[in-house]
């Protein structure tokens, strides 16, 4: 296992969450003006939690981290937080999913496993973190499936 130069971050691009704090600021507070209404039909009320549920899930996502580290790896804002050592990841897998064929790389560790998915991530940013995996983890870990995916990604 190779020396990381540096920690790395990852996050959602910039200009996403610049949508996402509007947006969610936006529909916050439509939300709030739908329930100072008098006289709202029964059916906008039951909606207003749906637009507090997207309101607050944008303003979540705007806060996932992934940080790669020489120790460990460490996923956080989101509901499930994932933090465990290079030594913990048992093995990593890759598969395509959806109609745009979009990759998600699994690294299993202990019982449980960390989904990245290229959708969240611009195309480099996935890719650097592909490459940072295959610099720290052993070559063992790698499953078939995720070779030959890997090779068509590059």
């Amino acid at each position: 296992m190779k020396q990381l130069p540096i920690e790395e971050t990852f996050s959602s691009p910039q200009w996403l969450k610049i949508i996402c704090y509007f947006f969610g600021l936006l529909l916050g507070l439509t939300g709030f003006g739908l329930l100072m209404q008098k006289d709202l039909p029964r059916e906008i009320i039951f909606l207003v939690p749906f637009i507090f549920l997207i309101a607050v899930s944008m303003l979540m996502y705007t806060r996932l981290r992934l940080i790669i580290s020489n120790t460990e790896i460490l996923f956080t804002g989101g509901l499930r937080q994932h933090q465990f050592l290079w030594t913990d990841i048992t093995g990593i897998d890759m598969k395509i999913v959806g109609k745009y064929q979009t990759p998600i790389c699994i690294v299993h560790y202990g019982k449980k496993s960390l989904e990245l998915h290229r959708g969240f991530y611009l195309k480099g940013q996935f890719n650097r973190i592909l490459s940072l995996l295959e610099t720290k983890a052993a070559p063992e870990l790698f499953s078939e499936q995720y070779q030959s995916i890997r090779h068509h990604l590059s």
